[in-house]
């Protein structure tokens, strides 16, 4: 099958994720309408408890995999490996629950969401090779059909049961047929005949992913920490009135970077053609689009935030609403220090990611216990930018480093 040219990508992923996205975001949303902000605290302890585990499903191998430019890897090993990092990830998951006195309704939300999130990890590696073979049109397809069935199923079940637990595995379930019957067969097309995985090379694939799964987990627990300690210095309640305040800025976040999502394999085939010139032009002109699309944004949360907020959460969320110009702010680096971190993969950075993730759970740790329990929702806010702050220095200094070594390097 013929690929489609970047741009065509660009907009293929890009549409598709955020259709999907906004679906996830609708369905934070609902919850409050459906059930309360008591059950809507629920699905955001799900969400957040398990945001570390579902990145070690996810086992952090999409960039590599579409990067894998000589084939160091087969198809069948990056999906092999992504089955035992779901399993891993699962058990680690269950086991961290005995370390919470959640209540057993909490126990179920929790596990049937990672549920979700593994087949959600499931389906990315099909996206990889669809990717890889610059088809994300399908990519696109598998997004608005989950998006769909994953909303109706949701909100349906939410609505007639008025249980979480139920509305999340009816979600889940739907995600499983479509993964099954859509995302695998439309890869299969594009996994040779003679595709084959053996012990040796997937050991060998799960070990070199270990440091780039590290930094991935504490990467997400860098951000993740701050609500998880707004849930335990305070009440599910308060996490809800500040994820109700938040989650709109997902869509601001997951439109950043889906722009960067489809130029991991150019800037990879950059790399491999020694095209400094080129890498660096492609970086410059995503900068560009990024920072024109960041101040739309903060004009827009600035002007129409509260007016949002309230039109869609009521006269409850109003007390909240001056957090909606702070947050997005703190989506906007998070989205920033989500783009670096494939560059840095590309750019075969491991030790430095190390850093950055290392980094960045120490000064979350840190931030979270001084200031989400002195200043509540304004300190999950503090923790954040300070922590994402310390995170992009970082990854642009090892960018900058890695660059002008490419430089000294062509110049001999």
């Amino acid at each position: 099958m013929k690929e489609k040219s970047t741009l065509a990508n660009i907009f293929f992923n890009s549409f598709g994720t955020m259709f999907y996205y906004g679906c996830q975001w609708l369905t934070t949303l609902l919850v409050v309408r459906l059930s309360g902000y008591s059950d809507a605290g629920v699905y955001s302890i799900a969400m957040t408890f398990t945001a570390a585990f579902a990145i070690l499903a996810l086992y952090n191998t999409r960039q590599y995999q579409v990067a894998d430019v000589y084939g160091e890897y087969s198809d069948r090993t990056y999906i092999h490996s992504r089955i035992a990092a779901m399993a891993i990830a699962f058990l680690i998951c269950f086991a961290g629950l005995f370390f919470n006195d959640y209540t057993p309704y909490q126990w179920g939300a929790v596990l049937l969401y990672m549920l979700y999130k593994c087949i959600e990890a499931w389906v990315d590696v099909y996206h990889g090779i669809d990717q890889k073979n610059g088809r994300m049109d399908f990519v696109c397809y598998s997004y608005l059909l989950r998006g769909v069935l994953m909303l109706l199923a949701f909100c349906g079940i939410l609505y007639a049961t008025k249980n979480l637990v139920f509305a999340i595995g009816g979600m889940a379930a739907l995600t499983f047929c479509v993964a099954l019957l859509y995302d695998r067969r439309i890869a299969a097309r594009f996994i040779p005949a003679d595709s084959k995985s053996s012990r040796e090379a997937l050991g060998r694939l799960m070990l070199a992913m270990i440091p780039l799964v590290i930094v991935a987990v504490t990467n997400n627990l860098s951000v993740s920490l701050p609500k998880y300690f707004l849930d335990r210095y305070y009440d599910e309640t308060t996490l809800g009135y500040y994820t109700s305040v938040a989650t709109p800025s997902m869509i601001v976040q997951v439109g950043a970077q889906t722009i960067f999502i489809p130029l991991i394999r150019p800037l990879a085939d950059r790399l491999k053609e020694n095209d400094k010139a080129g890498f660096i032009g492609i970086l410059k002109k995503v900068s560009a689009v990024c920072a024109a699309l960041s101040v739309a944004a903060l004009v827009l949360s600035a002007l129409l935030g509260e007016w949002f907020l309230v039109l869609v959460f009521r006269e409850e969320i109003r007390p909240y609403a001056y957090l909606f110009v702070p947050v997005i702010v703190t989506t906007l680096l998070i989205s920033v220090n989500a783009c670096l971190f494939p560059v840095c993969t590309v750019l075969k950075e491991i030790k430095g990611q190390l850093a950055v993730g290392i980094g960045g759970l120490v000064s979350s740790l840190a931030a979270s216990v001084v200031f989400v329990k002195q200043f509540s929702m304004d300190g999950v806010v503090i923790a954040l930018l300070i922590t994402l702050a310390v995170q992009i220095i970082i990854e642009v200094y090892i960018v900058y480093r890695k660059l002008r070594k490419w430089k000294e390097t062509e110049h001999g």
